[in-house]
Parts: structure tokens; C-alpha cells; sequence
């Protein structure tokens, strides 16, 4: 196995996802072996959401180093069943941002559909009159009239013009600047459990870096972004790692396909990215089920103390209840 990955062609990924879970173990165990080596096992921790993805990374990084760091970011997003999963493993130091989402979604705007488009759409909205800047958003057409691999898909144009905030900072402000002053403090590079089939952009991202980016301009290692979901559920299963209860239980489907009872992810619990493609019952629909008073405060309007979630989801299209 080569030490580094530099410009990975998209078939060697397809090579590489397709590799049985035995060798995608051993390639994530090398890498991470590569990263505590290069940095030291002081100069590196696992970041720890409490997730199925996360969990199986920590449990990957423990057998070869049982005392590395694990960090939790505790943004209060969380589910409650995640939060108390957390707190039965060792090492972990947890991280609180300065703001809540309450007063993120006020000052900057709801994270809806994704955030190439919650981005996209609050920069049209901040310089509505400017042709120039808004083709490049919207359209995808760059100054110099080339066309860049991003633009507003048409179909969501429609939330140019709606009654409320928008934005993709949600983010940066309760996830990456809390951890990125961390890190600062006390001079360590993360080791994520992000995946290519979560998304294009860490699709393109590893076919540029790979799994261990030494030189980005935030060294960040991905031993897990050649596994596939079903590889995460597989591992789990076969080694009876404990997961949030939130998940319920790991089975077969009809198919022979793997997956979970309760929850099937377990990102930020108010969060509406992605959830227009979520089939029945989608993550609020199930919020109002088992956590009550959680749906209860995402639906209330946002005058009256909650998050104003209902008006949103239904500008969306998204049912909730």
C-alpha cells in the first residue's frame, strides 16, 4: 500500500470501495498508523460524534493505539440516546460552542436542502442587484464567462425569494471554529470518519488528498472514505460494538442489505439537510414519535421561543408529523 495518496483517479476509488471489508480494515488501520506516526500520538485525536461512523473509526483507532484522544464537539444538536453513548467511553474531551443554533439560525439562517445550496443562496441574497456576482452563484457562469462545476439548481431558485434566513454557517459556527480552536490549543490534527458517498464535494476531496492530507492547509486524516455504509453496519455487527440507542438494532432486509430499527443517521437533530429526500417516516416525523418535547420546540414559532421549524419544512414541501 502506498504511504501517500495524491491524485486518486475516480476509478481507483471504484477500485477501492469495492475491496472486501477485511482489506478496507486493514487500509483504514495503515492509515491511521501513517498519521500517528507522522504526528505522534500526543499531535492527533479522533473526532467523536457519538455516530455509527464514528464509533466504528474510534473502535478502529483503539485497537492500535488504546490511549489515543477522542473529542466530542457538544453543540446541543444531539440526540439525547448519542449524548449518554458518549459519556460511556473514556478519554474523550468534550467541546461547547459559543452560540447556540437558536442564535445561529437568527443571526445567519436555516441550513435547508444541503449546503452547496443553503451557501449559494445566501450569497445571491447578499448582493441581489450584482449580475456579475449573482451568475456566478446562481448560474455557475465565473466572471471570465467560464462555468465552474457548481450553480443553484433551478429547482430551488424558488428559495431565493422566501420569507426567511437562509445560510450554511450553522457549521462554522458550532462545529469547525469550536474545533478549530481547539486544535490550536493544544496542537493536534484530527483523525474524521467522513465517507465519499456522504457527499461530491469529499468525493473530489479525496481523489485530490486521499485519505491522509499531510500538506492541506488543515492536515486531516479519513481512514473510513472508501467504506460504504453497509461496511460500517457489517463491522458493527460482526465485532458487537455497542452503538446509540437511537439506532436500535442492526438487521437484514428482504434484500439482504443491512440496517438499523430506529434512527438510520444520527447527524445534528435539527438540523434539515437533506431530509426533502428522506422517505416516510422522515427524521422529524420520527422526532415528534420519540422525543416529544424536541419536535415540540423545533415547530414552535420562533417569537414565541422555538426554532420556527414548521414554517420552513412546509415552504419545503417536507412533511413533519
Amino acid at each position: 500500500m502506498e504511504m501517500n495518496e495524491y491524485a486518486v483517479t475516480p476509478e481507483t476509488l471504484k477500485i477501492r470501495q469495492a475491496w472486501t471489508l477485511d482489506l478496507k480494515v486493514e487500509w483504514a488501520k495503515a492509515k491511521i498508523r501513517e498519521w500517528v506516526h507522522y504526528w505522534g500520538l500526543d499531535g492527533v485525536y479522533v473526532s467523536f460524534s457519538g455516530g455509527k461512523d464514528s464509533t466504528v473509526l474510534l473502535h478502529l483507532a483503539r485497537e492500535l493505539y488504546p490511549d489515543i484522544k477522542a473529542v466530542f464537539i457538544d453543540t446541543g444538536l444531539e440526540y439525547p440516546e448519542v449524548r449518554e453513548f458518549v459519556k460511556t467511553w473514556d478519554n474523550v474531551d468534550w467541546v461547547k460552542p459559543e452560540k447556540s443554533f437558536r442564535q445561529v439560525i437568527e443571526k445567519h439562517g436555516y441550513p435547508v436542502v444541503s449546503k452547496e445550496v443553503s451557501g449559494r443562496i445566501e450569497r445571491i441574497r447578499r448582493k441581489p442587484d450584482d449580475v456579475e456576482y449573482v451568475n456566478h452563484w446562481k448560474y455557475g457562469i465565473k466572471p471570465d464567462g467560464t462555468k465552474s462545476a457548481f450553480r443553484l439548481p433551478k429547482k430551488w431558485w424558488y428559495l431565493i425569494d422566501a420569507d426567511f434566513k437562509i445560510s450554511d454557517r450553522c457549521c462554522l459556527e458550532l462545529k469547525k471554529g469550536p474545533i478549530k480552536k481547539y486544535e490550536k490549543k493544544n496542537n493536534v490534527v484530527p483523525i474524521i470518519g467522513l465517507k465519499v458517498t456522504d457527499g461530491i464535494k469529499r468525493r473530489m476531496n479525496y481523489c485530490k488528498e486521499g485519505c491522509n492530507a499531510f500538506n492541506a492547509k488543515r492536515p486531516i486524516s479519513k481512514p473510513l472514505s472508501i467504506w460504504t455504509d453497509q461496511d460500517i453496519l457489517r463491522y458493527i455487527k460482526e465485532n458487537n460494538l455497542p452503538i446509540a440507542k437511537c439506532y436500535g438494532d442492526i438487521i437484514e432486509d428482504e434484500d439482504g442489505k443491512l440496517k438499523t430499527t430506529g434512527l438510520s443517521g444520527t447527524g445534528c437533530m435539527f438540523c434539515m439537510f437533506g431530509v426533502h429526500m428522506e422517505q416516510c417516516p422522515n427524521r422529524f416525523q420520527q422526532m415528534k414519535i420519540n422525543h416529544s418535547k424536541q419536535w415540540e420546540y423545533c415547530m414552535k414559532p420562533f417569537e414565541e421561543g422555538g426554532l420556527g421549524l414548521k414554517h420552513v419544512l412546509e415552504v419545503l414541501n417536507v412533511p413533519y408529523e
